[in-house]
């Protein structure tokens, strides 16, 4: 380890400030790929969430913006299961888009941090792998839902805003070339669905996509559509205003029958303390 700490110093040292971040990135990478994969525990209700004292670390942002800048970023997958047809490749390079594509040209922290916890969730607990159906709601740059795919889903469709999606989709011909049951759809948010959206969806996903309040009905309105009471529902939230983000809850919780969180200490050393959770929400009522 030590000898480790000392290249990575060294290597540091030798580096122009914005090839810093990557190298930060692929430091912390190798240290979370030495964690043991034990289950996430969801242990917190909405109440319990918000009435724990907001961090006070990590600002609001949620994201690098040193490695926002750059043209490219490195995204780290994880150990990879052997599964016929995907390729078992841990390091993503994914293009970034900060002054064309805005807040969804650019990788953050909750997108890496629930591709890091995939593994660790009941559905890809049986060797890191689950063949379900995935729809991911606001992919950004691709990560997560790629992730998805390379982990076994045999179906998974990313979905953005249409100005959006070129990224994600350049993304993935670069990463994973044409990858048969891996697309990327236009979808606004409480829009009628296309047929090629229509659920019931086994799981679905989003990273850091409750920073918009006026979107937030929205989104209830896609989450109800896209779920039955099979599906489970994960979304990598960072804790910014509570006065916004409370309510969304409250309605989650009378969307679904059960609606938990993950505690601050269950996300990578690196991001704890920044106020990001994994919430996760079963049981769709019926209505």
């Amino acid at each position: 380890d030590m000898v480790l700490v000392r290249g990575y110093l060294d290597q540091m040292a030798a580096l122009a400030d914005d090839k810093k971040a990557q190298l930060r990135e692929w430091f912390a990478s190798a240290r979370r790929r030495s964690l043991p994969v034990v289950p996430v525990p969801f242990g917190l209700t909405a109440a319990d969430l918000f009435a724990r004292p907001a961090s006070k670390s990590g600002g609001a942002l949620g994201v690098d913006f040193t490695a926002a800048r750059e043209p490219f970023v490195l995204a780290d997958v994880g150990v990879l299961p052997e599964i016929h047809g995907r390729p078992r490749k841990q390091t993503l390079r994914l293009a970034q888009q900060m002054t064309e594509g805005g807040i969804a040209g650019v990788l953050w922290n909750a997108g890496r941090a629930l591709t890091f916890m995939l593994p660790r969730l009941p559905e890809w607990r049986e060797e890191g792998r689950f063949a379900g159906k995935v729809l991911e709601l606001g992919t950004g740059t691709g990560l997560v839902g790629t992730a998805c795919w390379l982990r076994g889903a045999r179906e998974v469709a990313m979905t953005d805003l249409p100005a959006a999606i070129e990224l994600a989709r350049a993304n993935v011909a670069a990463n994973v070339g044409a990858a048969a049951g891996l697309r990327v759809e236009p979808l606004a948010w409480g829009a009628p669905l296309p047929a090629a959206l229509a659920g019931p969806w086994d799981v679905v996903v989003a990273a850091d996509c409750l920073y918009d309040v006026a979107a937030l009905p929205a989104l209830l309105r896609t989450l109800g559509e896209v779920s039955d009471a099979r599906t489970v529902v994960y979304l990598a939230y960072k804790r910014r205003v509570d006065a916004r983000e409370a309510p969304f809850f409250a309605d989650l919780e009378n969307l679904f029958d059960r609606v938990a969180f993950t505690a601050p200490e269950a996300v990578p050393a690196e991001w704890r303390g920044t106020g990001l959770h994994l919430c996760r929400a079963t049981g769709r009522r019926q209505t």
